[in-house]
């Protein structure tokens, strides 16, 4: 009988001992970073494509699970969302089972359609920088799917204003005299500073147009390199016409958006004979 109970008692140690180490092997990993999400945490960690003012985002990411079981049902939930917390973007990406000891790659791919939010009056991210917020949950099935795991991961990406800055900077008339009944020609300097993500997209199309008491007297247009710093002149030959008051708008089509600025003009009241 005492060997009975000894060999129950032993028993029991066992069966303890291993729920213990049932339990210990099952939680250890998460808190001691066996297992791990990396998310990019960088601007140049990501690929960016702007297309026709829809803008392409491949973030990639790894998940390391170097602890003792296999994960099972692993699926990841994303939500992106500017620094106002703007939603930009939600889905469920399905990762499926990670063996122990392995790592696996993957990537949130999204896109967000920055004319669209441009024509509803949201337009900062096109003219100002920004973040980018990525918020992941994680849930998964870990011990031959005894265990049901979530987590929760957030990154934060810079995100370049793609237009930084645009205006007209000068606008002179000749210094001579045209004959009477010759055009008198126009200087209008001008500059439009974009991101560099917009390199290689279709020149920006730029249209400069002069006006007396609203009426157009004169255009002149060109195209420029996306991606960069860049200040020009354009010459805009008008007949000389007398009027109160004098404007030169700008237009610029770059990248599927289309902004203007308009500048109040000199008068041509000394430059007309």
């Amino acid at each position: 009988m005492v060997a009975r109970t000894r060999l129950l008692q032993l028993a029991v140690g066992v069966v303890n001992l291993a729920i213990v180490a049932l339990a210990f092997t099952s939680i250890w990993p998460f808190p001691s970073g066996q297992f791990q999400v990396h998310l990019p945490s960088t601007a140049d960690d990501v690929h960016w494509d702007v297309v026709g003012g829809v803008v392409h985002v491949t973030a990639p990411f790894s998940i390391d699970n170097f602890g003792f079981y296999d994960v099972k049902n692993l699926v990841i939930s994303y939500s992106v969302s500017n620094d106002s917390l703007y939603s930009l973007a939600d889905d469920d990406i399905v990762i499926g089972d990670i063996p122990a000891g392995q790592v696996t790659s993957s990537s949130i791919d999204f896109q967000f359609d920055l004319i669209s939010l441009f024509n509803r009056g949201i337009q900062w991210m096109v003219f100002h920088d920004d973040l980018l917020r990525f918020q992941i949950e994680v849930s998964c099935l870990y011990t031959m799917k005894l265990v049901t795991f979530e987590a929760s991961y957030q990154a934060q990406i810079p995100w370049d204003a793609l237009i930084r800055s645009y205006g007209v900077s000068d606008i002179t008339y000749p210094s001579t005299l045209p004959a009477p009944g010759d055009p008198i020609t126009i200087s209008v300097d001008y500059w439009l500073h974009t991101s560099s993500r917009l390199a290689g997209l279709p020149n920006a199309v730029v249209t400069v147009s002069y006006y007396g008491d609203g009426t157009r007297l004169g255009q002149a247009q060109t195209t420029i390199l996306l991606g960069q710093n860049y200040s020009g002149t354009v010459q805009i030959d008008v007949l000389p016409e007398l009027h109160s008051e004098y404007s030169v708008v700008l237009e610029l089509q770059v990248a599927g958006f289309t902004i203007t600025r308009t500048v109040a003009a000199p008068s041509l009241s000394g430059v007309i004979p």
